[in-house]
């Protein structure tokens, strides 16, 4: 099937950079933010993510993983590295794409067991195909798009793309 480009390096750099800049608007104030990247794509945004909040602003920043089987979110074992950071600390979980919404209420689910003071979620790019009560509280681009066409985030040689197919 053939990819048509919807967002190249530039592009995604920029956007980026503000949903780095309204973290730190909605977090102002807050001793620490913790990143909270999904495996594997998520993890890579939530990097990116973090090293722009580190240049631009003064609030601690923490970076960790939650790994879990996203053809099987609900039902599979979910990993939160490093857990004790998201203990009444601020938390924006992250991830690539959000389609269905399945995965990101799996991660919301395990993090919340955390007690964090407060939760949002990050995502390059946001489909509006959820079959869950999830909302993207930051997000690079919005797409309709019909069920059956596909959605990625790719990085090649630190080259980014967002494509559908």
């Amino acid at each position: 099937m053939e990819k048509s480009l919807i967002l190249n390096n530039e592009e995604i750099s920029l956007r980026l950079d503000r949903i780095a800049w309204q973290i730190l608007e909605q977090h102002f104030g807050a001793a620490t933010i913790l990143l909270v990247g999904i495996a594997d794509k998520g993890f890579d945004v939530a990097d990116k993510i973090k090293n722009r909040l580190e240049k631009h602003g003064e609030t601690h920043i923490e970076l960790t993983r939650i790994s879990l089987d996203k053809k099987n979110a609900l039902a599979c074992q979910i990993t939160l590295e490093r857990s004790e950071l998201a203990t009444n600390n601020a938390v924006v979980l992250v991830d690539d794409v959000l389609n269905s919404g399945t995965t990101m209420a799996a991660a919301l689910k395990e993090v919340l067991c955390y007690n964090p003071k407060t939760v949002k979620t990050a995502v390059l790019a946001n489909r509006d195909h959820h079959t869950f009560p999830i909302q993207a509280n930051f997000v690079g681009i919005s797409l309709a798009t019909t069920v059956k066409e596909h959605i990625s985030y790719e990085e090649i040689d630190g080259t980014m793309s967002i494509s559908l197919s």
